[in-house]
């Protein structure tokens, strides 16, 4: 698990760690510079002719540090002079100098086809005002040396991002890789930020989370290795199938027999011990056939009352939602879960804009354990919203909505966003734009509801499954493409993403 920090908090940390450790700041800024000449060495750049250019501030006294580097080891490389050395500070000075003192050339101009590899070091993660029209405009010539196939390698940051809204500053490098310091960095890791990132790569250069002193950020991602290392997903041997719990899924109107499908299938797929699944009698055959392992209640006309009060009892987790549609009978299999269901409940698309109704309960109700798996659109509905101003400050409105409504929030969008009625918080960097297909969503809904099942608290639930998912989607993308990519294509990726923690 990593911490993702907004610059004032990576400010802070660099400063504690060069005060109460004795880290010098040029100590510091010589391990980044490090760092990034092994990430290029890495990834196999053509070094024939490199172009350091190189700001005023500490991100300029890396770019320095890094010229000399790879002059050392007989690069041929230029700095372009993107600032003033009047506005230099003392350890960007030195190595602005130290280059001078070796005769790497130091230059106002370049041709744009000159060279092989340009590494932006202008602004770093301290810039929080919009570019004057020269500077944009300078932004941009150094963008196009792509056209004659330079690649671009960012230090830190891309120069125009804002590093922590993600919001571009008029204009911003558009990177091939960046190699950013410590901590991932809250603007690098939503759009639009990441769309200039490039390949994102992390680089330890000594600030550790001591240097948070008593207070953790409370914003954070999952990686890989979280799977099998966190053993929240490790199955007992010691076992049987109430091990992993019982769970119902409420999905699937009388024309909508997929989003049960999906649903159900996904959570079996995740390690549900049972599935039991509510729907409308037209989506039997359909789901007899497909998912045999699964119990099936159907309903048609009219409810079984109890039939429905028996199936809430039985479960440990009550999923409700994809396609139950919004008429009186979605409304009383809605009230039904929302009221009687003992275990946690999940609560997703139809179902989202009835709870609605219900938003005065869940203010009161602090006690129940709900989680909401609103889409992006569906969320600002909920929160009596628009859209943009939603997407303005992603992160605050879903921590917000957690905290107001009593229940996590996974508010999905192109990064989606974790957020629990405690204030923890998650982005999940997994998933790719082949994603953006019906029936994802219900699996999503599948696979959160089995970790559930499985005994994983609401908030870990939600940030593993996202993750999972996310992953499943990306394995699938590299088997089929983008383009194309089924829902079913996902779900059948998920044995490989719990692999490793059932090792």
């Amino acid at each position: 698990m990593e911490y993702i920090l907004t610059a004032e908090e990576m400010k802070n940390c660099d400063e504690y760690t060069i005060r109460n450790f004795r880290v010098p700041s040029a100590v510091l800024m010589e391990r980044a510079a490090l760092k990034c000449v092994a990430a290029i060495m890495h990834d196999k750049f053509n070094l024939k002719r490199v172009l350091v250019v190189c700001g005023s501030g500490n991100n300029g006294g890396d770019g320095f540090a890094i010229a000399r580097i790879l002059h050392e080891r007989k690069i041929k490389v230029d700095i372009l002079l993107a600032g003033m050395p009047s506005h230099m500070g003392p350890e960007t000075k030195m190595n602005y100098e130290s280059c001078q003192s070796y005769g790497i050339p130091i230059r106002s101009s370049v041709k744009d086809d000159e060279y092989t590899l340009i590494i932006d070091a202008i602004f770093g993660i301290g810039l929080n005002r919009r570019l004057e029209r020269d500077t944009a405009a300078f932004i941009d010539g150094i963008n196009s040396f792509k056209e004659n196939g330079a690649k671009i390698v960012s230090v830190d940051i891309p120069s125009g991002v804002n590093a922590t809204t993600g919001e571009i500053m008029g204009a911003a490098i558009k990177a091939d890789m960046t190699v950013t310091f410590a901590y991932y960095k809250k603007g690098l890791m939503l759009y639009p930020g990441i769309e200039y990132v490039g390949k994102l790569m992390l680089a330890n250069i000594g600030i550790t989370d001591e240097s948070m002193a008593e207070t953790k950020p409370s914003l954070k991602c999952l990686t890989k290795k979280d799977l099998s290392e966190s053993g929240l997903l490790k199955r007992p041997d010691h076992s049987n199938k109430g091990t992993f719990g019982k769970v119902l899924i409420i999905a699937g109107s009388e024309n909508m027999s997929g989003c049960a499908l999906l649903a159900a299938r996904s959570c079996f797929k995740t390690g549900a011990g049972m599935v039991r699944v509510v729907t409308h009698k037209n989506n039997k055959q359909l789901i007899s056939e497909k998912l045999p392992e699964a119990i099936i209640d159907t309903y048609d006309d009219k409810l079984d009352r109890n039939k429905l009060a028996e199936a809430v009892k039985w479960a440990d987790v009550t999923a409700i939602g994809p396609g139950i549609g919004k008429d009186s009978i979605a409304k009383e299999l809605f009230e039904f879960a929302f009221f009687k269901a003992a275990g946690t409940l999940v609560i997703d698309a139809d179902a989202l804009s009835i709870l609605k109704q219900y938003k005065v309960t869940l203010k009161k109700e602090t006690g129940r354990e709900i989680i909401i798996t609103p889409h992006i659109g569906e969320f600002a509905r909920f929160v009596d919203r628009d859209k943009k101003s939603v997407l303005e400050d992603i992160v605050g409105n879903t921590v917000e909505a957690a905290k107001t409504y009593n229940l996590t929030c996974v508010n999905k969008d192109s990064r989606t966003v974790i957020a629990s009625k405690n204030g923890e918080c998650y982005i999940n960097t997994t998933g790719n734009n082949g994603m953006a297909v019906a029936g994802t969503g219900d699996c999503l809904f599948g696979i959160i509801a089995a970790l559930l099942g499985r005994g994983l608290r609401p908030i870990d639930a939600s940030v593993y499954g996202c993750y999972i998912h996310g992953y499943a989607g990306d394995l699938a993308a590299a088997k089929t493409g983008k383009s194309g990519m089924l829902a079913s294509n996902l779900i059948d990726e998920i044995k490989t993403c719990l692999e490793a923690a059932d090792e």
